[in-house]
């Protein structure tokens, strides 16, 4: 409806007000003048009630009550002055039942303006659901406990085709696919027991034969005595739904299929991982041993020059089976199965420290902590990667002796570990490359390593189901934790 519509349907409501309230003001009205000028008994009071049953369609919600106040006046005023009760005109010899009648229709007046009023209320509330059902999209429907359809709202239309011409009178049947005939008799067995029929999911034909999904929900009508007379049905249209959960299922069953192929690639590349750094280690032995013997047996006819060339070649072996180990320690981390035990987190930092102790007494580093907790997890795997961190900090300390102090706190369901160092620290934009395999941000001549060690770390915590991270700036030291689930 246009603004211009809906003005002139409000000027046309306000123009019908007026002309009603004219006429409930004309007839209580011509009753006063009728009661005064004409003897016509005790029972002209009653007639009042006749413009107090017109109020319900006044605009004000009061309006019962007012008429009923105008009309008591006039009735009191009728009480003196009407030829009918004679008050003036008989004195004192005023028949004691004409005024009880009119005290009566007094009592009338107020009791009708009462119900008028509660009538009102009703009938609002009455229009205000009509209002609902009228501009839902849901399908709203009245039926009979034997299925047949007694009202059809403007979301039934829309949704199946069908006017409510017609469809009322027909049987809930008639949107019935032929292959769902049978729940209609289910249906109607749980609605005369007095059941509930909630988010039942189905299949409806529209008129133009093609068939939607609803999802129905249907509440019996109870009398006032408790019997189930009739049913209330709400239909939703859930295709769009449907449509969802068809795309989800074909994107679960894809996503599952390439999870499956990315396992089996991560674990066939584990396993030519670990065949291939643990087959290497055979030529590269042969290769470092007759290096050597050819460098003892050899050496005085070598010059300096021969040498030079033999030492790089034991240096790449050394460097090469330093890689080829680490390799294989990083494949074995996803191939070793988990043994969570519980774990005294100090017992094993002490064991670190004693394996350490010359490095430690070599570069005068110190190393401090917190009380540690004794936690639930593969003793090996918490071990290597508290011994990768210490020794990553060790190595990269920068011009002032080695400082480190480590740190455990709880955190919900899970431990936080820290590692702090005064080292060199990284820059934001490393804090990711860090935790890759092989990716160095040194040379070798600057640092020594293969760049695998918290790649190492990465994989140890994730497989436990926690996370690692680092906070640092470049020269400022740098501070990795890592957390593992209770």
């Amino acid at each position: 409806m246009t603004i211009q519509e809906r003005l002139k349907s409000g000027s046309h409501a306000k123009n019908l007000d007026m002309i009603l309230l004219v006429v409930i003001s004309t007839l209580i009205g011509g009753i006063f003048v009728l009661d005064l000028f004409i003897k016509t008994g005790v029972a002209i009071g009653m007639l009042y009630v006749s413009a107090i049953m017109l109020t319900p369609y006044l605009p004000h919600a009061k309006s019962s009550f007012i008429v009923a106040g105008v009309c008591t006046v006039f009735a009191i005023i009728g009480i003196i002055y009407s030829p009918g009760v004679n008050v003036v005109y008989s004195g004192s010899t005023i028949a004691g039942n004409a005024v009880t009648n009119r005290l009566l229709s007094l009592f009338m007046i107020w009791a009708t303006a009462l119900l008028t009023y509660q009538y009102r209320q009703g009938m609002e509330v009455r229009l205000r659901l009509a209002s609902i059902v009228e501009s839902t999209h849901d399908a709203i429907i009245g039926q009979t406990l034997k299925g047949q359809v007694t009202s059809w709202n403007n979301g039934a239309e829309q949704m199946f085709g069908y006017s409510s011409q017609e469809s009322i009178g027909q049987f809930m049947t008639f949107l019935f696919p032929p292959d769902r005939m049978a729940e209609e008799k289910d249906i109607l067995e749980k609605l005369q027991s007095g059941k509930q029929i909630q988010n039942f999911e189905t299949v409806r034909r529209r008129k133009d034969g093609q068939d939607i999904p609803v999802s129905v929900t249907i509440s019996p009508i109870i009398d006032r005595w408790g019997n189930p007379i009739g049913a209330s049905k709400i239909a939703r249209n859930i295709s769009r739904q449907k449509e969802m959960e068809n795309l989800l299922a074909v994107q679960n069953l894809t996503l599952a299929h390439h999870a499956a192929s990315l396992k089996q690639s991560n674990e066939d590349l584990e396993q030519f991982a670990y065949i291939a750094s643990h087959d290497l280690q055979e030529p590269l032995r042969t290769i470092h041993g007759f290096t050597q013997l050819l460098a003892e047996r050899y050496k005085d006819q070598l010059d300096d020059r021969g040498k030079e060339f033999i030492g790089f070649v034991t240096d790449g072996a050394n460097r090469m089976q330093t890689l080829i180990q680490d390799l294989l320690k990083y494949s074995r981390i996803q191939a070793r199965e988990l043994n969570p035990v519980p774990v005294n987190a100090e017992e094993v930092l002490n064991e670190i420290l004693e394996h350490l102790r010359m490095a430690l007494e070599d570069q005068q580093a110190s190393i401090t902590h917190d009380p540690l907790p004794i936690i639930l997890t593969d003793r090996s795997h918490f071990q290597h990667l508290l011994q990768n961190l210490i020794t990553n900090a060790m190595k990269f300390h920068g011009p002032n002796r080695p400082h480190i102090h480590l740190t455990a706190k709880e955190g919900g369901n899970e431990w936080i570990f820290s590692v702090q160092d005064n080292g060199i620290g990284v820059g934001p934009e490393y804090f990711e490359r860090i935790f890759l395999p092989f990716k160095r941000l040194h040379t070798r001549e600057e640092y020594v390593g293969t760049g695998i060690g918290l790649a190492i770390c990465k994989k140890i915590v994730e497989r436990r189901g926690g996370r690692i991270w680092v906070e640092s700036e470049s020269g400022a030291g740098a501070k990795f934790s890592f957390t593992l689930p209770k």
